[in-house]
């Protein structure tokens, strides 16, 4: 019998100065996601292609200052507009082949959970975060590294602000 870890969420918070619609959109739009997705100006993004749908996936690419790319694959779970979005998002290689995460032991399958909700013009996210059935070694990476959670989608989640006020 297979023992079940359960592994607490991470949950990042951000209000945005915009309506629902458009933080839902800017999420749910290939032609907006890379204006926002990288955590800082000096990453690139770029999108092989993208089916942003319940069942479809999305591959794109990360291009670092350095010249050093990261693909990503994402598989779209469940989008109820204007309010919830779910996927869950590997490494991958160009070719959106699943590879295996390089960070050692961490949680090779992780769901993000995206709750949106407005009041007065005001559009709050909640962002939950977590690994989907990991193993004793994988949920302690989670929980040794769950101070930085919010690093890497934090920048993400600054980067979305700031194009949500240019809109």
């Amino acid at each position: 019998m297979t023992k079940i870890i359960s592994v607490e969420p991470s949950i990042l918070t951000k209000n945005y100065q915009a309506p629902i619609e458009l933080v839902y959109k800017a999420w749910t739009e290939e032609a907006q996601l890379c204006k926002w997705q990288a955590p800082n100006n000096e990453i690139t993004c770029e999108y092989q292609y993208a089916d942003i749908r319940a069942g479809g996936t999305a591959l794109h690419k990360m291009t670092m200052p350095n010249g050093n790319a990261m693909w990503l694959l994402t598989q779209y779970h469940e989008l109820k507009s204007p309010d919830t979005i779910v996927f869950t998002q590997y490494e991958s290689n160009e070719s959106g082949d699943i590879l295996a995460p390089k960070m050692p032991n961490w949680p090779k399958e992780i769901r993000a959970t995206i709750k949106l909700n407005e009041l007065n013009g005001t559009t709050s996210m909640q962002f939950i975060w977590q690994p989907i059935n990991p193993t004793q070694e994988e949920a302690d990476a989670w929980e040794a590294s769950r101070a930085q959670h919010g690093q890497g989608w934090g920048g993400g989640f600054e980067m979305l602000a700031n194009y949500l006020a240019n809109l």
